[in-house]
């Protein structure tokens, strides 16, 4: 393995006698830009405080460096090597911490078997997600009950087909509303793929593999021909590659399904949002490297763009958190593993994202639809008067709002419609619509009557006050035509 490093020059000003405990003749170090430059007027004092500073963050930095370097040769962590992670992180700022987990005891190979294929684009099905759509700042499938448990690969490269299951389970678990453990080894051990991703000798299993969402659509099927997602009851998971032995009986089918955005890049971080909150959790691929297998919580920043080699799916997203906003992204390495199985990890962090895509499937229509807890009540307003019609609801998924004015569309979409300076024309009848993302939708109707001002009986408090409003105007109105 090569390592690589970035230099930088050394400040001349910089003290450079042998008492200063180190050696930097040539001129040059490796590492981030850690050497202060210092200013000539700085006292004595200043310089040498400045200099033991420096010389301890690059011995940490060289001590954490052969560490490492040893580890990743390893591909597994000893407490020297978490201690050695730990000190880099003070160094540069991560914002998150690190420790000892089953991740950090596996080869990364036997964790990470994402394997892009030659031209894998070709002959895709694409989905921009160009529209605008309004999206909330935070959101997260596991508030409303769209995810399923974590699951655990162990030391077997599947993280493919681990990404590709999950977002079909959440799939189905956010349409039918029904926890549901598809079948991992179906997919490692009954996939036809003798087109393997170029660093394969022959079909995808432990030694990885790319997106099988195919055999879940009907579009590929197993030696069998059989197609469609296998309960993990029918076929268990081993962690090895196991001989077919199909056939299996096929439980669930998806309708389709598509990349996010278009073939060049990582899609957008808003097109991402919308196939979340449209569909569902998605698969999306993603650099792992030591310190993201050592992740332990807060929010990932240890930036490596190389090439994706890791599957795992996203969930959420909150836009007010790290730098600019984080994914909440949901490994394949049990739920001791980072926040309960779950990392937050900045957009654009170590190429997340990369390959995104989603699953549609319409579900068996087993989910209850949106329960609307509070509806609109009839009212009789006087004329010029606010009204506020409000709903409260709950259902699956980001809520949809469409109200109607006498079976005309209003074009809102929100639980509030406002109605200002009533007047005759606003009367009659107002329609909510309530959606979720399963497209079920509820109903209820309220009735808005206007009358005149003076119709009003003054012992209502806001009446009185609106008609010695209007009394003072109509008052100087007149004394003003008299001059």
């Amino acid at each position: 393995m090569t390592t690589s490093y970035q230099t930088f020059d050394v400040d001349p000003n910089l003290d450079e006698s042998p008492k200063a405990g180190y050696d930097l003749d040539k001129g040059r170090i490796s590492g981030p830009d850690l050497v202060p430059k210092l200013n000539l007027g700085t006292s004595a004092r200043a310089h040498r405080e400045k200099r033991r500073s420096t010389v301890r963050r690059l011995y940490a930095l060289c001590f954490t460096t052969t560490i490492l370097g040893a580890a990743m040769a390893s591909a597994q962590l000893t407490w020297e090597d978490i201690a050695a992670l730990n000190a880099k992180a003070k160094a540069l700022g991560w914002t998150f911490t690190v420790g000892e987990s089953f991740a950090t005891q596996v080869p990364l190979e036997q964790l990470c078997g994402l394997v892009v294929p030659d031209q894998w684009w070709e002959g895709a099905r694409f989905n921009a997600f160009k529209q605008k759509v309004e999206l909330p700042a935070a959101f997260d499938w596991r508030d409303y009950n769209g995810c399923t448990p974590v699951k655990d690969q162990q030391s077997c490269g599947s993280c493919w087909a681990f990404a590709t299951v999950g977002a079909f389970e959440c799939a189905i678990k956010v349409k039918d509303g029904q926890d549901v453990s598809l079948s991992e080894q179906w997919l490692i051990s009954c996939n036809q793929e003798t087109e393997a991703p170029h660093v394969l000798g022959g079909a995808w299993g432990c030694n990885g593999g790319w997106w099988a969402h195919d055999y879940h659509a009907g579009i590929k099927t197993d030696p069998c021909g059989g197609s469609g997602a296998v309960l993990t009851t029918n076929f268990p998971y081993y962690a090895a590659d196991r001989p077919c032995d199909c056939p299996y009986p096929h439980g669930y089918t998806m309708d389709s399904w598509a990349y996010i955005g278009d073939p060049e890049g990582i899609p957008s971080v808003n097109a991402i949002k919308q196939a979340i909150a449209a569909y569902g959790p998605v698969s999306a691929g993603v650099y792992v490297d030591i310190s993201f297998a050592s992740y332990r919580n807060g929010v990932f920043n240890a930036s490596n763009n190389q090439e994706i080699n890791h599957g795992i799916v996203l969930v959420g997203w909150d836009d007010n958190q790290g730098a600019n906003g984080v994914w909440i992204l949901r490994n394949s390495w049990g739920g001791g593993w980072g926040e309960g199985g779950y990392m937050r990890i900045e957009y654009g962090c170590s190429n997340v994202g990369f390959g995104a895509c989603y699953v549609d499937y319409a579900g068996k229509g087993e989910a209850p639809g949106p329960t609307i807890l509070k509806q609109p009540a009839d009212c009789f307003i006087p004329l010029g008067w606010q009204h506020v019609f409000a709903v409260n609801a709950t259902g699956t998924g980001i809520l949809h709002y469409q109200w109607e004015h006498n079976g005309e569309d209003t074009g809102l979409d929100s639980p509030a419609l406002v109605v200002e300076h009533a007047s005759y024309g606003d009367g009659g009848t107002y329609v909510c619509r309530v959606s979720d993302i399963r497209g079920v939708s509820v109903s209820r109707t309220a009735e808005l009557a206007i009358d005149p001002l003076q119709g009003v009986s003054v012992s209502h408090p806001f009446a009185l006050v609106i008609l010695v409003v209007v009394c003072v105007l109509q008052t100087r109105r007149l004394l003003r035509r008299s001059q």
